[in-house]
């Protein structure tokens, strides 16, 4: 009788442990704790709890804002700009209406043209942007980088005037 008895407290303590360690974080809980990460430095795991986010709470109002921040820690941080390019996409694909829609989409471009060389899709991309925002303030600097699409920095005008100016 005593060891039923015992076996059934470890068994209670065991179940305790299993659920209390498979609780859901809350989204709150995750924002935390990417940010701990992102102080740390440690980036892959700050990204990574930024995903988890997205898959667990796909609903969340800050779902753009993390997307976003997920993009931005790959391209400034992991140097992994295919998957910041994704992370952009996702943002635009659920949040087509966010405010921060219009940066993602420039940010694609930007990637394809000045970081994964896919010129015809940093076109794409870029020209996409002018058609669906023509009066945002990035339209611009859309249309510079279009102008001087794979052109190296060293080979245009204004930055030569300058480098002269400058000698």
């Amino acid at each position: 009788m005593k060891r039923v008895a015992t076996v059934g407290i470890i068994l209670i303590l065991l179940i305790s442990i299993i659920v209390s360690c498979s609780q859901k974080k809350t989204k709150e809980q995750l924002l935390a704790e990417a940010l701990k990460y992102e102080k740390a430095e440690d980036f892959t795991n700050a990204v990574a709890t930024l995903n988890k986010l997205v898959e667990e709470y796909p609903q969340a109002s800050e779902l753009d804002s993390v997307l976003f921040q997920i993009g931005q820690i790959y391209s400034n941080n992991l140097s992994d700009y295919g998957r910041a390019v994704s992370a952009h996409e996702k943002l635009i694909q659920v949040r087509p209406q966010s405010p921060i829609a219009a940066q993602s989409l420039f940010m694609i471009g930007f990637h394809f043209a000045n970081n994964i060389k896919n010129l015809d899709s940093a076109r794409v991309y870029y020209e996409k942007f002018i058609e669906k925002y023509p009066e945002h303030e990035l339209v611009t600097s859309v249309k510079w980088e279009l102008d001087h699409l794979g052109q190296d920095i060293n080979e245009i005008d204004l930055f030569q005037n300058e480098k002269t100016s400058k000698n």
